[in-house]
């Protein structure tokens, strides 16, 4: 299956195939900037969705939409049926072992093992496709979204619509 449950959440992360998309978009003489006025995103959200290849189901229905294909067609398959992705480290002790079976963590692990070598290593590449790593401990961090209210959630979006104004965006902004 091409999907993830977030616990506690009614929203699926799907892997996307951000070359594909790209490929068709060329096809079909589709902009960055026409398939994120279809759909209703910003430019910088599309860029890191195609980069990243996951986003939420409802985001990747609104790309298959905006560039002529089916959900189906957009979706990278599961290669395999390990979902499972671990922190752990002992308690005082500076390195954690991390364990990742999930696309987008396992690019980001490959990214930072590359960038900083001194702090970072990569352990293992599984048959099963997952990775093990070892990271500092000060790395991790368990941060739940803010809640906000209904007025901080207004506030936030009248100044999105105003830095947006003023940096002069292209993107029609939902009032």
């Amino acid at each position: 299956m091409a999907a993830l449950i977030r616990p506690g959440k009614e929203r699926y992360i799907m892997r996307l195939n951000g070359k594909m998309i790209m490929e068709v978009m060329g096809t079909k003489n589709l902009t960055v900037e026409m398939v994120c006025n279809r759909m209703g995103l910003y430019p910088k959200s599309f860029q890191w969705i195609l980069k990243e290849g996951a986003a939420s189901g409802d985001a990747a229905e609104r790309i298959a939409d905006a560039v002529g294909l089916t959900l189906g067609e957009i979706l990278l398959p599961e290669i395999t049926d390990n979902v499972e992705n671990v922190i752990e480290f002992i308690k005082d002790s500076d390195r954690a072992a991390v364990s990742f079976s999930q696309g987008r963590y396992k690019s980001r692990i490959k990214k930072l093992a590359a960038e900083r070598p001194e702090e970072y290593g990569i352990v293992a590449e599984n048959k099963d496709g997952s990775l093990c790593a070892h990271v500092p401990v000060a790395w991790i961090k368990i941060s739940p979204p803010a809640a906000r209210t209904e007025v901080q959630r207004e506030t936030a979006r009248k100044r999105m619509q105003e830095y947006h104004v003023e940096h002069g965006s292209t993107i029609a902004l939902k009032g």
